[in-house]
């Protein structure tokens, strides 16, 4: 710290000088000339335009260039990028992001604390600083559903020891939390006893529930989708982490409600779950900020949002806002308005220009990369598939798929005929059979439902990326097709393949814990963009058909999922019976 007060004082020389900048000033909100003297990584001083040109070892032509700094995420999901950490890293750092902060329970959900190690190993010494929050929820809901590992307090307590885990990831188990259970209370208590970040989960919580919610120790929340629900919540003093992901896009709705407030500091910016043709076509935290300004937020505004009040939130106190005494993480934008990002330094080091990184992070193989987690012991044929039943029709409680909703589904009823045994919808356009099986080699579970208006008019998915205990989602019009596809994951250790007419139409293979691929952003976004349109061409007509497969089997979403453990009314928390009754 000497050698940058002596920079400061001029008693010693900068080791970069980034000259001819145009500072976007985060306290002012002004911009104006300066330069920026960068000690150890280090800002050591920010010159005002009356000041003297500065002198260093190196010097750094920023060509009347907008510097602002590094761009942080909040909340983000790595496996839903179904990239590694390094190839994350080469992605995202050229768009501006130094530092995110990952919540990583869709690895944990299959293979617990070796999952979360795994991240922070994996991630170590990159440009891009991946800060950990420990999973909080991991199964969501216990008891009602089979994942590969369950965490509790004394588990959560380890990993809080850990570098750079930087607090509790989201609290999804919410009614848990007011119904005073053990597990998700504990976890809780720790956070709070170890004075961290705690992340929420509260679609459209407001109220008194929001209250209690706030008053359990959550300090944010990224689910909010809904005008009157953000302002509620800014009041409240909860943070927004205003969110921008692959299949929900609530910035348009959340812009005009920054701008009635003046743009709050309890406001800022996340992706959540974010697929790799998206991020390659259309970017990561400069994608939202990008959108927002298309929306009339204003640019500088938007730059304190993704960096001064991300940092605070994170209890990043080290970055965030270009003043001395912080890391010397800053962009470069040729255009603020079109947020064209050029240069990225990380504390002081040039690493990406024009787009690309100057030197790429390499893979090193780690061991949970070649670690099989598919463990199904079960033959997968067509008689799997089939709910047995004894008379002549059946009513059955259906999953209703709603396309103007997303995710959200509804619980419906329907009487259907029962053929040699078992429950035939053949005659049924509107419904596809669902399975979900247990796929971590403990329990051997399946269930099977039928879904209503999902458009699938032949063929079959099958994914294990099954938010969020990752099992074996199979979802199709043909149960030949079906049973192709689950073999074809089952065999590939994990992934995402589509089969139409007894021949795959698309895939994406994902080794690493059925979640994740060794391949780096521009291979992988030619595959997902592959099975996207082959998933679609069954029928499907949503706007991210891979997250919604994968969600059929999320117990925290409303109104009725599937686990591997049965039908799950997500208000009640309890089972439904998949027949309701029988005539004979």
């Amino acid at each position: 710290m000497d050698s940058v007060i002596n920079a400061a004082l001029g008693k010693e020389k900068f080791d970069l000088v980034i000259q001819n900048i145009k500072l976007v000033n985060l306290f002012t909100k002004e911009i104006y000339d300066s330069e920026i003297g960068i000690k150890t990584g280090v800002i050591s001083h920010v010159s005002h335009p009356t000041d003297e040109p500065l002198e260093g070892y190196k010097y750094y032509d920023g060509k009347g260039k907008y510097a602002i700094p590094g761009l942080i995420d909040t909340h983000i999901h790595i496996e839903s990028t179904m990239m590694t950490p390094s190839n994350l890293s080469n992605a995202i750092v050229p768009r501006g992001t130094t530092t995110l902060a990952c919540d990583p329970h869709e690895i944990a959900n299959v293979m617990g604390v070796e999952g979360v190690q795994y991240m922070l190993e994996s991630s170590e010494g990159l440009p891009l600083d991946v800060r950990v929050l420990a999973p909080s929820c991991v199964p969501a809901v216990p008891g009602l559903e089979t994942a590969g590992a369950d965490l509790y307090a004394k588990d959560i307590e380890v990993m809080l020891g850990w570098e750079r885990v930087q607090g509790l990831g989201e609290i999804m188990d919410f009614e848990g939390l007011f119904s005073g259970h053990d597990r998700v209370k504990d976890i809780v208590d720790v956070g709070k006893k170890k004075d961290v970040f705690i992340q929420g989960h509260a679609p459209s919580m407001i109220g008194r529930r929001l209250s209690a919610y706030l008053n359990s120790g959550v300090e944010s929340d990224h689910e909010t989708s809904f005008k009157w629900e953000a302002e509620y919540k800014i009041r409240a003093g909860m943070v927004l982490e205003c969110r921008e992901s692959s299949i929900v896009h609530d910035m348009p709705t959340l812009v005009p409600v920054l701008k009635k407030f003046g743009y709050p500091e309890n406001t800022t910016i996340c992706t959540d779950d974010r697929e790799p043709d998206d991020l390659l076509r259309e970017g990561h935290i400069d994608h939202v900020i990008r959108t927002g300004i298309r929306e009339g937020a204003d640019p500088i505004e938007l730059v304190k949002m993704a960096t001064l009040n991300a940092a605070k939130l994170l209890r990043l106190q080290d970055r965030g806002v270009l003043m001395p005494g912080k890391r010397a993480d800053l962009v470069l934008l040729n255009d603020l308005v079109e947020f064209e990002i050029d240069e990225v330094f990380v504390q002081g080091e040039m690493v990406s220009r024009k787009g690309s990184m100057i030197k790429r992070s390499e893979s090193m193989v780690h061991p949970v990369e070649i670690k099989n987690t598919v463990k199904i012991n079960r033959p997968i044929d067509e008689d799997l598939f089939k709910i047995e039943a004894n008379g002549k029709t059946a009513v059955v409680n259906v999953i209703a798929f709603n396309p103007e909703k997303h995710i959200v589904t509804e619980r419906q009823e329907e009487e259907l005929p029962i053929i040699n045994g078992s429950i035939d919808i053949s005659n049924h356009k509107d419904l596809c059979t669902l399975a979900v099986i247990e796929r971590h080699g403990r329990t051997d579970n399946i269930s099977i439902a039928f879904v209503k208006n999902f458009g699938i008019e032949h063929g079959a998915v099958a994914s294990t990326v099954a938010h969020d205990s990752h099992n074996l989602v199979v979802i199709g019009k043909n149960l030949k097709d079906m049973v192709i596809a689950a073999n074809e994951v089952i065999e590939a250790n994990g992934g995402i393949i589509c089969v139409e007419n007894g021949k795959r139409t698309g895939g994406v293979e994902l080794p690493i814990a059925g979640l994740i691929s060794p391949k780096p952003i521009k291979e992988l976004a030619v595959d997902t963009h592959g099975l996207k349109n082959a998933i679609m061409h069954l029928g499907i007509n949503t706007v991210s058909p891979i997250i919604q497969v994968a969600a059929f089997a999320l117990p925290v979403v409303p109104e009725i999922r599937l686990t591997d453990k049965g039908l799950v009314d997500v208000h009640k928390q309890e089972f439904i019976p998949t027949i309701i009754s029988i005539k004979k």
